[in-house]
């Protein structure tokens, strides 16, 4: 099914649909330890290294569901970035816009894992994100003008963010906020976008209403609507998502077991409900594809599940519905 709004598009773009997306990229590292840990001594355990950041991590879940999608971001000169970028084109995602920084090394998340895989401590150096420019933007316009959907997450600069926002207005904005403290910086912004994807404490902080129930979750959604937004998603983990979009609204759960690991949930479904918008008929549809792809990557041990595809997701929510 094509949709009205990416119909116009593609009568304008003669080429395959795409969706942009700008944001953070980087290479994780993750260092596990085989035993208990030890501070102040050497351990001996696993490190592992892959590519990862969530802009860079949708564009993948993106391209994982059949859907072009391009990521406009910065890289280091560096054999990481080679890496990253590496990895990216062989999952489908159009790398040709990134940008590689002078002297700044390319973004890296290193985490330590316990012996029980649970996260004692992370540093994290995004530096090079920071350093993005509205002239950057203009000197991706030939890619950023004829996408039919742009999706941003929030580790880009505000300055950068509200520039996209008013010169793509006519384009529809998918927001990631990626943390409470991000969505904060852009509170005045938020009515600009199309769709937005907070979880509850972020909802909370965008309306200014305390979520205490069903009543009082519709009603954050309804200001958040008012703002601007057209689609609100409300990821509410282990109780699913309450979806808005002015006419119609409910709550999913895809209730699953065999859940692995929460690593890279968040970002399989906002690339769902990007598909969603592009191929479905309405947004109960998108909330439950979106949920069924958070489902598989739940079920991976790796940030992005290698089973995430259009048709595992389908034939997913075919065994659900059974």
């Amino acid at each position: 099914m094509i949709t009205n709004k990416l119909f116009n598009y593609m009568q304008k773009n003669p080429e395959q649909p795409y969706v942009v997306v700008i944001g953070g990229l980087n290479i994780d590292l993750q260092g596990s330890s085989n035993k208990p840990l030890v501070f102040n001594d050497s351990n001996p355990g696993e490190i592992a290294m892959s590519a990862g950041g969530v802009g860079r991590n949708i564009a993948e879940n993106i391209a994982k569901l059949n859907i072009h999608s391009k990521i406009l971001s910065y890289v280091g000169d560096d054999t990481f970035g080679g890496f990253v970028i590496d990895k990216s084109k062989k999952s489908g995602v159009d790398t040709s816009p990134l940008i590689k920084h002078s002297h700044l090394p390319t973004s890296q998340y290193l985490s330590i894992l316990d012996d029980n895989n649970d996260m004692l401590v992370s540093i994290s150096d995004m530096r090079i994100i920071d350093e993005m420019t509205v002239q950057d933007i203009d000197q991706w316009d030939q890619f950023i003008s004829m996408s039919s959907v742009i999706v941003i997450d929030t580790n880009v600069p505000i300055p950068v963010i509200e520039h996209i926002t008013e010169k793509y207005s006519k384009i529809p904005l998918f927001l990631d906020p990626v943390s409470f403290a991000k969505t904060s910086k852009i509170l005045d912004l938020i009515g600009r976008f199309h769709t937005i994807k907070p979880n509850r404490l972020e909802t909370e902080l965008i309306s200014g209403i305390k979520i205490t129930d069903k009543a009082s979750m519709q009603k954050a959604a309804e200001i958040i609507f008012e703002k601007g937004c057209q689609q609100i998603f409300i990821t509410l983990g282990r109780e699913g998502v309450f979806y808005y979009n002015g006419n119609d609204y409910g709550q999913y759960l895809f209730e699953s077991d065999n859940v692995v690991s929460a690593n890279g949930a968040g970002d399989a479904f906002t690339a769902g409900i990007v598909y969603g918008f592009l191929k479905l008929n309405n947004i109960k549809e998108t909330a439950e594809f979106a949920s069924a792809a958070a489902v598989i990557a739940l079920r991976s041990i790796n940030t992005i599940s290698d089973e995430l595809s259009e048709e595992s997701v389908k034939l997913l929510l075919k065994e659900e519905s059974l």
